[in-house]
């Protein structure tokens, strides 16, 4: 069987760019049938029951949601019951009136429609085939929104959930589910051994698309089809499924028994897959946060076609008491000022079903648009939300500024990268690159410093290296007038005393603020950790601030540089006019050794000072309060479990505090800190006594809410390097959909994997919940 020949299109296909989604759907795809999503294991055998009931029920539901109400933020699979701070207002009589979250209650089929600012009964949309005028119709239909009489009790939710048609579809809705949960669907009764093959089939391209996101690899070709593998070419989607097909007897099989109507391989159909592994992860995502308080970062970032990328991301502490940040979703706007910020992150919120009355804190850059007191999106949030909800400037952002100001106070210091700049480009002249035998340096940016660190690290290492390739190339005359004249310039640089010495006293200095650079892009860091790094940094540049660190910096650089020094030059005789004046600038003629280590002091010292003065400026700027609270949590600290100062966190929440549940929890952690001997940390104390602070629920409480303050929004940043990958130059013509629903992929790989192994009936369930040829259920 020629399988290219069997997945080729019925009918032309029109070119498109490679990774575009396009806008008509091809004539593969259409379907006429609807498949019911269930939980029922993936080819699970059916249990033998009545096919004739079990087949009223489901014929009744075939009509898709989209044909029986405008509105597509409500549920499918099951009701979606949102829950908002605040409900749009409608006005009744002069008074305003809205949707109350409370009428969920023991009205599991009520849900709630954004979009219509109205509530539907689910069953009654799924399996209604009346069309009768009055209640029923509108909770089935347009959706009910006359709030003022919604709890009377001969009208509204009373009247329609005690009428014989909500009961007859509420009875066939669980109906359904029982049958669901025992496997015995009428579909799956009819043909058990067909709906297995068109699971399998499927379960392969949710396999081979779950490949390719998780990898960030590109699907779609020129043409979605086998017949035209030159180049271009069908894309990596067909061609992996094309070898998947070759190398899996079963499902070359299973192949001859798919229509060629409902192959599922156009480019439509691949962005149903992402979108549903997308709703998959989005899902678990908001489960794993369940009712647990968290911290909201956002960053934005300009994408080539100049549209507005938000990264959201949530920091919490999971049901296992670990910290966990997941990348809620990838939103885009078209403007970029806060307002629009503020708006776009809790529609995002809400469209998901987060509530926004559980964020603890937030964590953003010092940009004027997040950090504004005034006008920023930290404002603006805490407004809308009417209460405190502490901002954090991000600490990998602050302690980027200290090094930029610090190093941009000394000129001397901004002329010693330049050098360091001008050696990089040096050394990657092709001429000059095919004989450097040093190590690879590398290229400063002005948005990362660690770039500096790693330069100045492989100019001490490989100085002799560099000094020969300039050496070399200032003395022999292939290398070109231009390469002679520019190592010419460089060597002579390189040989002033005062360059080696800046090179130690900067790779010294970024040396000690790397650790807690790298410490503060890791996922489990809070912030009371974080500023405890960032203090013991800042102690330990305290302390190069003496002569002995000086004098031993000096000895280090100044034999290197000996030898590339001019040679000794006439003695400087001063002139005898000066006698009796005091001489506080030069004269003029070259500088003593005296006056060499004079001037190297004082930028030792001054370089010292500037770092110092910026840690301490811009880490002692928070929130007094907060910074209390979480150190009263710290097991090292003399006040720890102190009330009065962790009242504070648990304000923010709102949550209860009882004084008599801190003094016990104090004695008990206490006792087992000592028979223990060993320094304990907040992460230590939860993970391993949860069980034990679940009987002192406010203490727990505290504890978790400490570990959910973040210190830095790299993964915000982390999700902008995958977007790069994902939307590269050559799949610019995708639309803005499918480029966040591949970054949140792409980058919870995790979850992807979960949705072609674990969570693969799940997925198979949700995919066929709309109208599909294919029978999967």
């Amino acid at each position: 069987m020629d399988l290219r020949r069997w997945f080729s299109p019925l009918q032309p296909l029109p070119s498109a760019d490679s990774d575009t989604t396009a806008t008509t759907t091809s004539t593969t795809v259409s379907e006429s049938r609807a498949g019911p999503s269930t939980n029922a294991s993936y080819g699970q055998t059916p249990a033998p029951t009545d096919v004739t009931s079990a087949a009223m029920i489901e014929q009744k539901s075939t009509s898709p949601p989209s044909q029986r109400t405008a509105v597509d933020d409500i549920g499918t699979d099951r009701p979606v019951q949102i829950l908002l701070t605040q409900y749009p207002v409608t006005v009744y009589s002069g008074k305003g009136r809205s949707f109350v979250d409370k009428w969920f209650h023991n009205r599991e089929w009520l849900e709630y429609s954004v979009k219509a600012d109205a509530a539907f009964c689910f069953c009654c949309r799924m399996f209604s085939v009346t069309r009768k005028s009055g209640t029923l119709d509108a909770f089935a239909s347009v959706g009910y929104r006359n709030w003022k009489h919604a709890m009377a009790k001969d009208r509204g939710f009373h009247k329609h959930e005690t009428s014989k048609d909500h009961m007859s579809c509420y009875a066939m809705w669980k109906e359904r589910e029982m049958r669901r949960n025992t496997g015995n669907e009428v579909s799956t009764l009819v043909n058990a051994d067909q709906l297995r093959k068109n699971r399998y089939y499927v379960s392969s391209l949710i396999d081979v698309v779950g490949f390719l996101v998780e990898n960030q690899l590109p699907l779609r070709g020129k043409i979605d089809a086998f017949d035209d593998m030159s180049e271009g070419g069908s894309g990596l989607f067909l061609s992996m499924l094309y070898y998947t097909i070759q190398k899996d007897p079963e499902l070359a099989n299973v192949v001859k028994t798919i229509p060629r109507n409902a192959t599922y391989t156009c480019h439509d159909m691949q962005n149903e897959l992402i979108r549903t592994l997308s709703n998959v992860v989005t899902e678990a995502i908001v489960e794993e946060v369940g009712d647990s308080y968290y911290t909201l970062k956002v960053d934005g970032t300009r994408d080539p076609t100049g549209c507005e990328n938000i990264s959201i991301v949530l920091r919490f502490v999971n049901e296992t008491y670990e910290v966990t940040e997941r990348l809620l979703c990838i939103a885009t706007a078209q403007k970029g000022d806060a307002q629009t910020l503020t708006d776009t992150v809790l529609t995002e919120l809400n469209k998901v079903g987060l509530d926004s009355s559980k964020i603890l804190s937030q964590v953003y850059d010092g940009a004027a648009l997040m950090s504004g007191k005034r006008g920023g999106v930290q404002k603006i949030l805490q407004d809308r939300l009417g209460r405190e909800i502490p901002y954090v400037h991000c600490l990998n952002h602050q302690l980027h500024l200290v090094v930029v100001h610090a190093m941009s106070a000394e000129t001397a210091l901004l002329e010693f990268f330049e050098v360091c700049d001008s050696i990089y480009k040096f050394c990657r002249k092709p001429t000059v690159a095919m004989h450097y035998k040093g190590a690879h340096l590398k290229r400063l940016l002005a948005q990362r410093w660690t770039g500096h660190l790693a330069t100045v690290s492989v100019i001490l290492k490989s100085f002799n290296d560099i000094k020969s390739i300039l050496t070399n190339a200032d003395t022999v005359l292939n290398y070109g007038a231009e390469t002679r004249m520019e190592a010419t310039g460089l060597l002579r640089e390189t040989s002033e005393p005062s360059f080696m010495f800046l090179a130690n006293l900067t790779h010294r200095v970024l040396s000690l603020l790397d650790p807690p650079n790298k410490l503060l892009q890791r996922e489990d860091t809070d912030m009371l950790t974080g500023l405890s790094v960032v203090a013991s940094a800042t102690a330990c540049v305290k302390k190069l601030r003496c002569d002995e660190e000086f004098k031993q910096m000096l000895d280090t650089a100044t034999p290197t540089s000996d030898s590339l020094r001019p040679g000794p030059k006439r003695r400087r005789i001063e002139s005898t006019r000066m006698d009796g004046y005091i001489v506080t600038g030069p004269t003029g003629g070259h500088r003593g050794d005296d006056d060499l280590e004079t001037e190297l002091r004082r930028l030792y010292y001054n370089t010292i000072d500037s770092v110092v003065g910026e840690l301490e400026r811009r880490f002692s700027e928070r929130n007094s309060q907060l910074a209390s609270a979480l150190a009263a949590l710290n097991p090292e600290a003399d006040n720890f479990l102190d009330v009065k100062a962790v009242k504070h966190i648990l304000d923010l929440s709102q949550s209860i505090m009882i004084d008599a549940e801190f003094e016990v929890a104090k004695e008990f952690l206490m006792s087992q800190k000592q028979a223990m001997q060993q320094d304990w940390t907040i992460q230590h104390i939860i993970s391993t006594y949860h069980n034990h602070l679940i009987a002192m629920p406010s203490v727990l409480t505290a504890f978790k809410h400490a570990l959910t303050f973040g210190a830095s929004t790299a993964m915000c940043e982390n999700s902008f390097s995958t977007l790069k990958n994902v939307f590269s130059e050559h799949r610019r013509t995708m639309l803005h959909e499918r480029k966040a629903r591949l970054v949140q992929l792409a980058f919870e790989k995790d979850l992807t994997r979960k949705c072609t192994r674990e969570w693969k009936d799940t997925v198979l369930r949700r995919f066929s919940s709309n109208t599909r040829r294919l029978q999967l259920f």
